[in-house]
């Protein structure tokens, strides 16, 4: 835990020196609780809290947006699911320039098991409905996984995640995304996950850098 710390910080100030005004870093603690419903069906929800650390130059702690969503999973195949998700972003509370956002997913997973790693691949479609205008996002992600013990209550975990988004309003917009994870068993059915993530953000047109560090906790009912 102690090592994951400091990579943060250790990018954070990297990330600090060489982006300047281009540069934002965000704290994301989030909360998900899992529950199976069958063998094939399984369904999601969760809660996510961003929050700026620096921006503009400034260190400072404010609320960006809180984030509610629901998840459904179908298992198709041994190693491959379908899921349908809605989420809604309350972003203008916090500021009165930005909009809520209603969103629609669906997604398209695969896995390869193996005995000390795992191997993901993510195919995901995203329909994002504000007030003034609509936008279409496709992303994929390939993730890893490694156990540290052979009880698989810990590990680490590594992923890369592209994205392209095109709107009315915009022109067509890419990113890429990085991030690095150190997950262990809290408790029996429930995980904690720590680590930090780093995005190139409309880097064809507009490149920002941003480093979020994250915090989740799943629960396994």
């Amino acid at each position: 835990m102690k090592a994951n710390l400091a990579l943060c910080f250790l990018l954070l100030g990297i990330f600090k020196s060489v982006a300047q005004e281009k540069f934002i870093s965000f704290f994301e603690p989030e909360i998900e609780i899992n529950y199976g419903v069958t063998e094939a069906y399984t369904h999601s929800f969760g809660v996510e809290n961003r929050n700026f650390l620096y921006k503009n130059q400034n260190l400072g702690y404010t609320v960006k947006q809180i984030d509610v969503s629901h998840f459904s999973e179908f298992a198709i195949k041994e190693s491959q699911t379908i899921g349908f998700g809605i989420q809604y972003r309350f972003e203008e509370s916090f500021n009165k320039t930005e909009e809520n956002e209603l969103r629609f997913m669906q997604e398209w997973e695969w896995r390869n098991q193996h005995e000390n790693f795992s191997i993901k691949n993510r195919l995901r479609n995203e329909q994002r409905f504000y007030a003034s205008t609509t936008k279409y996002r496709l992303r994929y992600e390939l993730g890893l996984k490694f156990w540290l013990q052979t009880n698989q209550e810990t590990y680490l975990k590594t992923e890369t995640e592209t994205l392209f988004e095109v709107a009315k309003t915009q022109k067509p917009e890419f990113e890429q995304r990085a991030t690095f994870l150190y997950g262990f068993k809290l408790l029996p059915k429930t995980t904690l996950e720590l680590g930090a993530q780093y995005r190139l953000a409309d880097y064809t047109q507009n490149l920002g850098h941003e480093l979020f560090i994250v915090l989740g906790m799943e629960i396994s009912l």
